[in-house]
């Protein structure tokens, strides 16, 4: 959306107008005029014509540059947005971005989750996007570092609904036992340290029963938790604002602590799929592994790939 566009946006949201006048004003043809009017329909804005012109009936609900209110510093402030594309996480990794950017889509056709499992994009419903932070990580501190996403998210999502969101060890929001948020990490590593990490991260948001359908014994959406629609533009902008603190603040031992403190499944007996091992959930040691008492000893666990689930 370039000046042109936002001018058109705002003299049709104060009064309906002519295309003849917004020609005059913009100094050009009113075909063109029209063309820029079906352009931001295309982009969900709702706009009724008559023989007096064009008036903004609705304001779209994609989150494009121009209808977000960032409230952060620096994450976000290089902000990319796409309504279709394979994965926002893909085009992180394809494209040289400085740190602290967001990338945001309405729809992906190749998003993933853990394991390349697919996650279900549902257009205008979700949050789907991948933050891109270009610093120093030391290694020993990365398991930790991953798991200050899903402890922002569940903050600003507490926050603003007051639902009882739980962590799934190691990157999954929970809600009454079923899937709300998951997240990607995926980092380049040279020599002793993480030198560039995204985050990808899916949120079902305004989901009905039928969107989820696929998946409804697994997963929900606030929009079914909370009883209501929840404006997205809100909640992002919340949500990003979380996540900036969480990073400028980082401290290990407090990380873990809030994690173990809404740890999905604590104290109940767990199976760890992949390693094939059961035994009951303790919660975390100090490098953001998982602890399991099971009937050779406490042990831990670092990797990503385990899938943590109850044992029925």
């Amino acid at each position: 959306m370039n000046e042109i566009d936002k001018y058109i946006l705002e003299n049709i949201g104060k009064r309906r107008i002519s295309g003849e006048e917004l020609s005059k004003n913009l100094n050009i043809s009113r075909t063109a005029v029209w063309k820029r009017i079906k352009k931001l329909e295309n982009l969900g804005y709702k706009i009724s014509h008559d023989k007096k012109g064009y008036l903004l009936e609705e304001r779209t609900e994609f989150l494009l540059p121009y209808e977000l209110n960032l409230k952060t510093q620096w994450l976000g402030q290089n902000y990319i947005f796409f309504h279709t594309i394979n994965s926002t996480n893909i085009y992180a990794k394809e494209n040289e971005l400085p740190d602290g950017t967001v990338i945001l889509a309405e729809n992906q056709t190749a998003g993933k989750g853990r394991k390349g499992r697919k996650w279900i994009s549902t257009e205008g419903k979700g949050l789907y996007f991948s933050i891109v932070l270009k610093r120093d990580i030391s290694p020993t501190d990365l398991l930790v570092y991953s798991l200050l996403f899903p402890v922002a998210v569940r903050k600003a999502i507490v926050q603003k609904t007051n639902l009882p969101v739980r962590i799934k060890w190691p990157n999954d929001l929970y809600i009454n036992n079923k899937k709300l948020a998951g997240f990607l990490i995926e980092t380049e590593i040279e020599g002793n340290s993480v030198t560039k990490l995204i985050a990808g991260i899916g949120i079902n948001i305004n989901q009905t029963e039928e969107d989820l359908e696929e998946v409804r014994n697994i997963a929900t959406s606030l929009r079914l938790e909370y009883g209501k629609k929840i404006n997205r533009k809100e909640i992002f902008a919340d949500i990003l604002q979380s996540i900036e603190k969480e990073i400028d603040n980082f401290d290990k031992s407090r990380v873990v602590k809030e994690v173990e403190e809404n740890l999905l499944w604590k104290g109940e007996k767990i199976k760890l799929i992949d390693e094939d091992i059961e035994g009951r959930l303790i919660g975390l040691n100090e490098f953001g592994g998982i602890r399991i008492l099971t009937d050779k000893g406490l042990k831990d666990f670092y990797s990503g790939d385990i899938t943590v689930r109850r044992i029925e």
